[in-house]
């Protein structure tokens, strides 16, 4: 077996860009040649504290993140990346089903591993060592990441990644968009996010290009990087974009080539208003942690409004019916892919790997059609379909005309049961500040863009939309809430 091919390509940047920046963070930045030694430092210190195959990483967004993850790498670990936002019992959970005893973090997490009674490590990850001082080891499991789902659907899932899964994702990227080693990306996802691992760390440091990390989300923080340090990529979840564009701080925007929604559904206004904000178009992509994660995506000169894009070029996307037949354009069904972006499967369940990966074939479980220019446009989930009254509605539709209200700043859509129609459904709805709207005006209001049976018959005024793990509307939350 050959060494890591990640690590690889990461040592070409550094060979080539050797005094380059390579990861900024709020107070230092770290070269490419530092970050290297850094890498091959910590490798040697996991190779002598853990001695099985598995690194667990609960880490906050700061530069010490990347050094630590390829230098578990480069020890021959698989890492599972931990969500930070998860709560302690549940992080025990997810480290005893990788196996993991001890689990390297800083010292904001320290606490709360200790007070559920696991082991850790504050994560060194200073330079000690010279590369040529410490071999690489081989994974002889195949697993180079594991990444937990949002957990939208039930508890998280552990999804088991392989180089050739995220190395394909990051070739795709780049034959889509053309990104190179002159670009600057701004890290402001989760790094323990598939997309803020694969697409806004390890497509720049395998390229050699440059990483801004800074450790919060503080928009006018924010909007100060992209100006000083001439970001040219942002990839955000559309909430993010939200708090941005309300923020009056003055930037020179002129230096962004590529800004890139994800994760959940961008609202028409959010993309609207970032484009009169700053100047600049704002797209939506889309994936799932199971594909590594980018699925879709056009840049902005190819870009149709309202889809998610086109698929990358390295991967095959098909619409199928229930009988699993491949349907013509145009036609509504399920989201499939096939490729080598697709994951090895869920860590220790079978049969949910078994359900999801059918003949090769990932079924997302995400309903949408694809034109006759092969943009995919996305309707919701599979199991967001509802029937009212004996009509099919997609909640997705019903926000998006309740977003285009003026004073909604956010809505969630969510059909409850109802014995005489089938289900009824209820919204949720977050109104921009100083905004004064009743469920009568709502209700108006709707009744000018939907049919009788798209209206709400009920709406909850809520002062904050509440996240999962990765940041999208929490609906599960919102159904258990005594407003439903």
């Amino acid at each position: 077996m050959q060494t890591s091919a990640i690590l690889q390509r990461f040592q070409a940047a550094a060979s080539r860009f050797p005094d380059r920046p390579a990861i900024i963070g709020t107070s230092y930045s770290i070269s490419y040649k530092e970050l290297e030694r850094r890498v091959a430092s910590v490798a040697r210190r996991i190779a002598e504290r853990v001695p099985g195959p598995t690194v667990a990483l609960l880490y906050s967004n700061t530069p010490e993140f990347a050094p630590l993850f390829l230098g578990a790498m480069w020890a021959g670990k698989t890492v599972a990346v931990l969500p930070t936002l998860a709560p302690p019992p549940l992080l025990k959970l997810m480290a005893k089903e990788t196996g993991v005893d001890l689990v390297i973090t800083n010292e904001e997490f320290l606490p709360q591993l200790l007070a559920v009674g696991m082991q850790a490590w504050i994560g060194d990850a200073s330079a000690e060592f010279e590369p040529d001082e410490v071999p690489q080891q081989i994974n002889s499991s195949g697993v180079a990441a594991l990444l937990y789902t949002s957990g939208t659907t039930g508890r998280p899932k552990a999804v088991a990644l392989s180089e050739e899964n995220i190395l394909a994702n990051i070739d795709g990227l780049k034959q889509a968009t053309g990104y190179d080693e002159a670009q600057v990306m701004l890290a402001v996802l989760p790094l323990f996010h598939a997309y803020g691992l694969t697409v806004t760390t390890l497509l720049p440091l395998t390229t050699g290009a440059q990483v801004v990390v800074p450790e919060r989300f503080v928009p006018r923080q924010i909007l100060q990087l992209i100006d000083k340090y001439r970001v040219s990529c942002l990839i955000a979840v559309p909430g993010q974009y939200r708090v941005l564009i309300k923020d009056p701080t003055p930037i020179d925007s002129s230096s962004l080539w590529l800004c890139i929604a994800g994760a959940e559904r961008l609202p028409e206004s959010v993309a609207h208003e970032f484009q009169r904000r700053f100047n600049y178009p704002l797209i939506q992509g889309y994936g799932t942690t199971e594909l590594s994660p980018v699925v879709a995506f056009s840049p902005p000169d190819d870009n149709c409004p309202g889809s998610v894009g086109r698929p990358l070029p390295n991967i095959n996307l098909t619409i199928r019916g229930e009988k699993d037949e491949i349907l013509s354009t145009g036609e509504i069904g399920e989201v499939c892919v096939s490729g080598p972006s697709v994951m090895l499967g869920y860590l220790g369940d079978t049969e949910a790997t078994a359900q999801k990966i059918r003949n090769g074939v990932l079924h997302t479980s995400d309903k949408g059609y694809l034109d006759a220019k092969g943009f995919l446009f996305l309707l919701g989930r599979a199991d967001d379909l509802v029937k009212v009254s004996g009509e099919k509605v997609y909640p997705s539709e019903v926000e998006n005309a309740l977003e285009s209200i003026d004073g909604v700043d956010e809505a969630a859509v969510i059909a409850f049961p109802d014995e005489k129609h089938g289900a009824r459904l209820h919204a949720f709805v977050q109104l921009c500040p100083g905004a004064e709207l009743t469920d009568t005006a709502l209700r108006a209001a709707c009744r000018e863009m939907l049919e009788n049976y798209k209206i709400p018959r009920g709406f909850t005024f809520i002062p904050q939309m509440p996240r999962t793990l990765t940041g999208k509307t929490d609906k599960r939350a919102l159904a258990a809430s005594s407003a439903g």
